[in-house]
């Protein structure tokens, strides 16, 4: 996209606001008629910038719902979080709601404006000048631009303090995506000493990262719709914050603990309930935690589903009720498919060799039914395949 200033300004104009609104309104077009039918509300290369930025806009329509407000670069959108990830961020700084919050590389501003949104004033630090100039025009299209202070500065020559500071560095390095917390930017060896400025901070990084973290802190792994999205680091002054947390999203579901270990595992039986636990509960270690507080078990030592009598609503994850234990035999499995006339086969499978797709070739569903097929090893290493009606599952994560 072309960020030079007189097209940065014509995008942030009441002529830009047309060309944007004409350009979305224009979606369904060809490509070459998009462009005629913003005849005469700037430039050639104002009506090409806003045709690139509603193209951006449809992208992050799926990550923000005020995308049609705001304003993007390629790589800031990218990097940018979960709206609903973002949302419920900016709850979790304590009292009072009047405390500042610094973020420390703000990008195009999403996560300052979740937290600006929540009626918590924000001060955003961001190096790049056409970031920054987005963010400060972001916020003023939400109506929080007098919550939301913008300055185009590093945040390490800046040196910033106050009581809560947002940290989300740069996860990018010359351009390629890294786990490496020594790669960011600002690398790893720097977060301390500007950390050291705020009475808390928050932390986030990659769901799996490499290495050891350079700041002591706490940890929790936050997924959406059973995707993992971000690790968090609490940093300093949180209270009673777990040494571990898991949260799933959108639900809000969660478990803390410090990592128990797994009971012995049991074996399933028809009755029985498995829970296929939330990504977050894995990544963060606890699913000894879950299955000691909702009373459950493993299936198998090294397999990430948990058994027990009755589903417990509070644990992040998806319940199947096992209404028949099978034989991975697939003319046993199109008989269970056909007595039940299951057409919508969902496939579940942990612990096993074999792809789902591969099964999926040998089944055979047909009728107006919806099931489930769990495949997974048992305690004696033997494989189980268990068999539920959708009427019995439960989608809690």
């Amino acid at each position: 996209m072309d960020q030079t200033p007189p097209i940065l300004e014509f995008l942030m104009s009441a002529e830009g606001a047309r060309a944007l609104e004409r350009a979305r309104e224009a979606r369904a077009l060809p490509l070459h008629r998009r462009a005629k039918a913003l005849d005469g509300l700037g430039s050639a290369d104002g009506i090409r910038a806003a045709l690139q930025q509603d193209d951006l806009r449809q992208r992050a329509i799926t990550r923000c719902p005020h995308a049609n407000q705001l304003l993007f670069t390629p790589e800031a959108l990218e990097q940018a979080t979960a709206w609903p990830v973002a949302a419920e961020r900016a709850t979790r700084w304590p009292a009072p709601s009047t405390e500042r919050v610094t973020d420390l590389g703000a990008g195009i501003g999403l996560d300052a404006l979740a937290t600006a949104l929540t009626g918590r004033p924000v001060l955003a630090y961001e190096h790049d000048p056409v970031r920054a100039a987005f963010l400060a025009h972001n916020a003023r299209a939400l109506g929080v631009a007098e919550l939301v202070e913008v300055r185009s500065e590093d945040v390490l020559s800046a040196a910033p303090e106050g009581p809560n500071a947002y940290f989300d560095p740069d996860r990018r390095a010359d351009g390629v995506r890294t786990r490496d917390p020594s790669a960011f930017a600002p690398p790893a060896d720097a977060w301390a000493p500007l950390l050291a400025r705020f009475s808390r901070a928050m932390i986030k990084l990659p769901p799996v990262f490499e290495g050891e973290l350079p700041v002591e802190g706490r940890l929790e792994q936050v997924a959406l719709g059973g995707r993992a999205r971000e690790a968090r680091c609490y940093v300093g002054d949180w209270g009673t914050c777990a040494e571990r947390r898991a949260l799933a999203l959108p639900s809000g579901r969660s478990i803390e603990g410090t990592g128990e270990r797994l009971p012995a595992p049991r074996t399933v039986g028809e009755g029985d309930w498995i829970l296929d636990p939330d990504v977050s509960v894995t990544l963060a270690g606890l699913l000894g935690d879950l299955a000691v507080r909702d009373d459950l078990a493993p299936l198998h030592p090294d397999v990430a589903y948990l058994v027990g009598d009755a589903p417990n609503e509070t644990a992040p994850g998806h319940w199947v009720r096992v209404d028949e234990i099978l034989k991975a035999k697939p003319k046993v499995l199109n008989a269970w498919l056909r007595k039940n006339e299951v057409g919508n086969l969902t496939i579940r499978k942990r612990g096993i060799d074999t792809k789902a797709a591969a099964w999926r070739k040998k089944l055979k569903p047909a009728g107006d039914r919806a099931g489930t097929l769990l495949f997974t090893r048992g305690p004696d290493e033997k494989w189980v395949v268990c068999a539920s009606l959708q009427s019995g599952s439960l989608a809690l994560g």
